[in-house]
């Protein structure tokens, strides 16, 4: 590209970082402006030259289409400042690119229900700017969408400057290459318009509706091992339940869902704006009870010595008696634990010590201290605070974690009937169950004594009443006795 724009684009647009590159038909780039020094946004259609000339006629019957496009002016849309034609190229003047793609987003981090909600939000508002000029069946691939974060808020921002609309329109033909402008990619389509039917904004509310499963889920709702079954099921399958992707999901959310992603648009909101009405008002559970960080606890009074005047000062600092329960069960004691009556073979999870509550443990050994933090509810989030946003996970591991390795969502450990799971959730450093790194948001089951290790630092995952797994080499014991852990 550089080598074919030596000169200036229009004699005002150098060509700098090619960004984006949708096959052989649009190329996305950053340009330097030399009239105002400004760093711009270029995109550039290939016209091919045997119809150069009758193309830059169907552009200028495009104007209005283009002029319409410019006049969008929102935080969620990209802006259009102009456009022309250059010899054999179209061109499109926007603002410089900012952030990243929503598509590199949901590949490299675990995003919250409130995250996703919040994403959705804007680029519904970023679709009714667009409807009030006329836009409709807007490309909201997670490819055109941008997120930008500053101070711990993202900022979303739709890019589609209608140039699936243009490819088409000039007749440079469609594609079956999902990088390409022209593609029409089933997993992100309605159901009309795979049917070949004309868009309207109901078509946009099942878009925004797909994008919203996607970021709760990290997975599309339909897709199929070829384009034609993607586009069956998109058009014929009832949606899935969110639950069988993730847990605890609240049920107005898999409602709200359902209406968004009706098969018949009748059946939808009737726009985006009911569409984000509906988002508003919806009514998230309170969170669960925050368990707290290791800093929290190490200043009570240590299990293994009776309570000190110091001690007894810092616990009434504290001002509740279950945070001396928590500490006590955090840190590890060992002349509590070996005076402690093993739990009986028909005791559950949780029922050791009388914590009806705790269903299980992290062990970490490797310290000056043994500690366990107790698992106590059946979905818990493992990771790292982010107090600016007053976010914190279920186990908080940040004081473990000096080196930072821990992303802030980085595993979930889910309780059901008898059996535990363990998923990792798009962690920066991994998450290894044994000597296995887990796939991204693939359950696996987790047993009593399996090592587990978050990014660098290793645990071991113990459940009361359960004996500890004979070790290798060793003899039989004369008795089976149970773990205290």
């Amino acid at each position: 590209m550089t080598q074919q724009f030596s000169r200036l684009v229009a004699g005002v647009y150098r060509i700098g970082q090619v960004f984006t590159r949708a096959g052989s038909t649009v190329t996305s780039c950053t340009a330097y402006n030399r009239n105002t020094n400004d760093v711009v946004g270029l995109h550039l259609i290939a016209l091919p030259p045997p119809t150069a000339a009758s193309a830059a006629q169907q552009v200028q019957n495009l104007s209005a289409l283009l002029e319409r496009r410019r006049q969008v002016q929102s935080p969620a849309v990209l802006h259009l400042h102009t456009w022309g034609i250059d010899g054999s190229w179209l061109y499109l003047v926007t603002d410089p690119p900012r952030g990243v793609s929503l598509r590199y987003l949901m590949d490299h981090e675990h995003i919250d229900l409130q995250r996703a909600l919040q994403i959705v939000r804007q680029i519904l508002k970023g679709a009714e700017a667009l409807e009030a000029q006329g836009f409709v069946g807007l490309d909201l691939r997670p490819s055109l969408i941008t997120v930008q974060v500053i101070e711990f808020r993202d900022y979303v921002q739709i890019d589609d400057l209608g140039l699936r609309l243009l490819v088409n329109a000039l007749g440079l033909g469609s594609s079956q290459q999902p990088d390409d402008m022209a593609f029409f990619d089933p997993r992100y389509l309605a159901p009309e318009e795979i049917q070949g039917l004309p868009p309207g904004p109901w078509s946009d509310v099942y878009h925004a509706g797909l994008l919203l499963f996607e970021l709760v889920t990290g997975r599309p709702p339909f897709v199929g091992r070829t384009i034609a079954e993607t586009a069956f099921l998109q058009t014929s399958t009832p949606l899935p339940s969110l639950e069988l992707y993730h847990h605890n999901t609240p049920n107005v959310v898999q409602a709200l869902l359902e209406h968004a992603l009706a098969k018949q648009p009748a059946q939808r909101f009737a726009s985006v704006q009911a569409f984000l009405n509906a988002l508003n008002g919806i009514q998230m559970p309170p969170p669960p009870e925050r368990v707290p960080a290791f800093g929290e606890v190490t200043l009570l009074a240590s299990a293994e010595q009776p309570p000190s005047s110091t001690t007894t000062r810092e616990i009434a600092a504290i001002g509740t008696t279950s945070d001396l329960t928590l500490a006590q069960t955090l840190i590890q004691a060992p002349q509590r634990e070996a005076a402690s009556t093993p739990a009986s073979p028909e005791a559950g999870p949780g029922s050791e010590h009388g914590e009806e509550s705790v269903l299980a443990y992290l062990c970490f050994e490797g310290g000056e201290r043994p500690l366990r933090l107790p698992i106590k509810g059946r979905n818990v989030v493992v990771g790292r605070a982010d107090p600016r946003r007053q976010l914190y996970p279920d186990i908080d591991l940040t004081p473990l974690d000096p080196n930072m390795v821990i992303s802030r969502q980085h595993a979930r450990i889910h309780f059901e009937e008898t059996f535990f799971y363990i998923e990792d959730l798009k962690s920066h450093n991994g998450t290894w169950l044994g000597g296995l790194r887990l796939k991204p948001l693939k359950a696996e089951l987790l047993q009593h004594g399996d090592r587990l290790r978050f990014g660098s630092l290793e645990c071991i995952f113990r459940v009361p009443g359960q004996p500890d797994p004979p070790q290798p080499g060793a003899g039989p014991e004369p008795q089976a006795k149970s773990s205290p852990h």
